[in-house]
């Protein structure tokens, strides 16, 4: 039976073979080691206070999609009266505008959805959508749409009787908001690890190479990020089928923490039986 050290790796034989340490540029392998150890720890750390600052604002995020659900329909601000006039009314008023044009990329790593209106002033002349459709797909130059205002935020626009949400409609936030918090969780929790072990066993790593268990760790991390999209998804529908849109983030949180645990037993899975 061979032995391995802590790194999973067989140690170095006996013999005429040179120590590591009195090998030509050990001492400075090890340091080059510790201090990537170090440079992730701070990236880590990093990611983890941008975790905890993104969490920080699903409760205001969930008491503006409580405020947004509970608008009723009001008459916005009287002509001539400035855009901050709109500022803070939790109705919900119709405003008609003219398209100038539409920005339509489907190109998968440059998507834009745009619709440029002239419009009274208090609603934007530019709006930014998730997609083409029902509605933007449909519009051209001239034609005249409903503008659905919330606060200072266009919301949706109607056309033809149909109607497609803009960005700003606070529903779903909670939920997205939610799930980027969980992958910077993560990523900040794997870095911090692998790289307080880089500080601590850097002559090991220097003289041994990487262990095993570090592509374990992130391939784990990876697939748990992976586990947010589904995790948004299913929350996004709990709080459209809920009376209180507190049910979103915590729908995704527990989604999210199920295919972690999923995804901890295939890792284990992977590293115990299939690894010959």
């Amino acid at each position: 039976m061979i032995r391995r050290n802590e790194n999973g790796r067989e140690p170095a034989r006996r013999g005429n073979a040179r120590p590591f340490h009195e090998l030509p540029g050990a001492r400075r392998r090890v340091r080059w080691r510790r201090l990537g150890g170090f440079v992730t720890l701070v990236i880590g750390l990093s990611v983890l206070l941008a975790s905890g600052v993104v969490f920080s604002v699903v409760p205001g995020a969930v008491e503006e999609a409580r405020a947004f659900r509970a608008a009723v329909e009001c008459g916005g601000p009287a002509e001539g009266e400035p855009r901050e006039a709109g500022e803070g009314r939790d109705c919900l008023w119709s405003v008609n505008a003219t398209v100038r044009s539409v920005t339509i990329n489907k190109k998968s790593n440059s998507r834009d959805y745009r619709l440029f209106l002239s419009s009274p002033d208090g609603v934007p002349e530019e709006l930014s959508l998730l997609g083409d459709g029902p509605v933007l797909k449909r519009l051209g130059s001239g034609d005249r749409v409903g503008v659905t205002m919330w606060r200072d935020r266009a919301v949706a626009i109607t056309h033809g009787g149909l109607t497609q949400d803009g960005i700003d409609d606070p529903e779903g936030m909670p939920e997205i908001s939610t799930g980027i918090g969980l992958v910077l969780l993560v990523a900040g929790g794997c870095l911090l690890y692998l790289g307080g072990h880089l500080v601590v066993r850097a002559r090991d790593v220097a003289e041994h190479g990487l262990p095993p268990f570090y592509k374990d760790l992130s391939g784990g991390a990876v697939g748990a990020s992976l586990g947010a999209m589904p995790a948004v998804i299913a929350g996004n529908a709990a709080a459209g089928s809920a009376a209180d849109p507190v049910a979103g983030p915590v729908v995704t949180a527990a989604v999210w923490l199920a295919l972690a645990l999923v995804v901890a037993v295939l890792v284990r899975l992977w590293r115990g039986f299939l690894r010959p």
